[in-house]
C-alpha cells in the first residue's frame, strides 16, 4: 500500500514540476516511510497522508493562503532536495543541527524532542548514561543527532555505534540481542515500544534538540512568513491541539513552548541542543578514530586477502598443470567459473 502510494505522489509531483512551481500552493517534502506520528499513508486512502507534521503543514498552508501538496522524498535527502527546489518546505522530523542552519533557512523550532536510550526490560535498572556501554553495540538512525552523538561518545567511552538507515529494525535487533542500546528521538523510541515488546526506555534523557521546518538557503522570506505563524499557532494553541491529538504533547512540551513564547526571540531561546553540539571542526575530530580505526582493518584485510589469494593461486595452478585428470577438470572448471561470470552475480549467489 505504501508503495503504490509513493508511486502515485512521483507521479503527481513529476508533472507538477513540469508545469512550474504554482504560487497557490505549498509544495512541502517529506517521507511517509518514516511513519506516524510525522508522515504515513493513510491506511483508508493510500493516496493521502497523515501525521502532525501534515496537520502542522496545513495549518501553515491556511496561514499563508495556499494548498498543500506533499513531495515524498527519502529523508536522508530531504535537506538536498529542497535546497535543488523540488519543493518549498521540508518537514519531517527535521531535527535542528548548526550545519542545518548553516546551509539552509530553517524556521523557528517547533517541537522539543529527547534523545533517549532504549534498551532490554532486563538492563533498565543498571544503565543510566552513554558511558555504561563500553565495549557494547547502540543503535541509531544515521543522519541524526544520536549519530553523532554516539560516534563522539564512542571516542570518549569506547561503545560501538552501528547505524542504520530506518528506524525500525535497530529496536527489533534489540530485542533480539543484537544490541545493546538504541539511541533515538523519544518520539520514535515510545512507537516503537508499543510495536516491540521486551523493551524499556531509560528515564534519563542524554540531550535534547528541537524539530524544525526547512526551506532553501536564498527562500528567507517564506522562512520568516512560516516563523511568524509558527509563532501564532504556539499563542494560539494550535500547535498543542495538534500534538495532544497524537499524543506527543506532555509536561516537557508545555514547558518549551512556554519558554519560547516568553523570549525575547528566537535567538535568545536557552536549548539544551545548542549547548551541547559541537563546533563543526570538533565534530569532524568525532570521526577521525573511527576512521583510523577502519582504515587499521581494511589494511589488515587487504594483506590477509592477498595472503591467501597467493598461497590458492600457486595452489590451483600446480594442480592444473601437474595433477591428474580429475583434478585438472575440476580446477579448471573452478577457474573458468570464477573468472567468467560478473562478481555481482557471484555475490547474489553466495548471499
Amino acid at each position: 500500500m505504501i508503495r503504490a502510494f509513493i508511486v502515485g505522489v512521483l507521479l503527481s509531483a513529476g508533472a507538477t514540476r513540469a508545469a512550474g512551481p504554482d504560487p497557490l500552493v505549498l509544495r512541502w517534502g517529506g517521507d511517509a516511510e518514516g511513519g506516524a506520528p510525522f508522515v504515513e499513508a493513510d491506511p483508508a486512502d493510500p493516496t493521502k497522508v497523515r501525521g502532525f507534521d501534515v496537520e502542522v503543514v496545513e495549518a501553515l498552508a491556511k496561514g499563508l493562503g495556499r494548498t498543500p501538496q506533499f513531495v515524498q522524498v527519502a529523508y536522508q535527502t530531504i535537506d538536498q532536495s529542497v535546497q535543488r527546489g523540488d519543493f518549498d518546505i521540508g518537514m519531517s522530523g527535521m531535527e535542528e543541527t548548526p550545519s542545518r542552519r548553516a546551509a539552509l533557512s530553517v524556521t523557528l523550532p517547533y517541537f522539543e524532542f529527547r534523545e533517549v536510550l532504549a534498551v532490554r526490560s532486563a538492563d533498565a535498572g543498571r544503565i543510566h548514561t552513554l558511558a555504561d556501554f563500553t565495549g557494547r553495540k547502540v543503535g541509531t538512525l544515521s543522519g541524526t543527532i544520536a549519530y553523532d552523538m554516539l560516534l563522539a561518545a564512542q571516542a570518549v567511552h569506547g561503545l560501538v555505534t552501528v547505524s542504520y538507515d530506518d528506524d525500525v529494525h535497530p529496536y527489533e535487533d534489540l530485542a533480539r540481542g543484537r544490541l545493546d542500546a538504541v539511541l533515538l528521538d523519544h518520539v520514535l523510541a515510545a512507537r516503537s515500544l508499543k510495536r516491540v515488546r521486551g523493551l524499556a526506555i531509560v528515564p534519563f534523557a542524554v540531550a535534547t534538540g528541537h524539530y524544525v521546518g526547512v526551506l532553501a538557503k536564498e527562500n528567507v522570506a517564506l522562512r520568516d512568513r512560516i516563523d511568524v505563524l509558527l509563532k501564532g499557532m504556539m499563542q494560539d494553541g494550535t500547535l498543542r491541539k495538534i500534538f495532544e491529538k497524537w499524543n506527543v504533547w506532555d509536561e516537557e512540551q508545555a514547558a518549551f513552548q512556554a519558554e519560547f513564547l516568553a523570549a525575547k526571540n528566537a535567538e535568545s531561546l536557552p536549548s539544551s541542543l545548542s549547548r551541547k553540539s559541537s563546533s563543526s571542526f570538533s565534530l569532524v575530530l568525532s570521526y577521525l578514530p573511527s576512521l583510523l580505526r577502519a582504515s587499521l582493518v581494511t589494511i589488515v584485510l587487504t594483506c590477509l586477502s592477498m595472503a591467501l589469494a597467493v598461497v590458492l593461486g600457486v595452489a590451483i595452478a600446480s594442480g592444473r598443470i601437474y595433477g591428474n585428470a580429475p583434478l585438472r577438470i575440476l580446477l579448471t572448471a573452478y577457474v573458468e567459473l570464477m573468472r567468467g561470470t560478473p562478481v555481482l552475480l557471484q555475490l547474489f549467489v553466495l548471499y
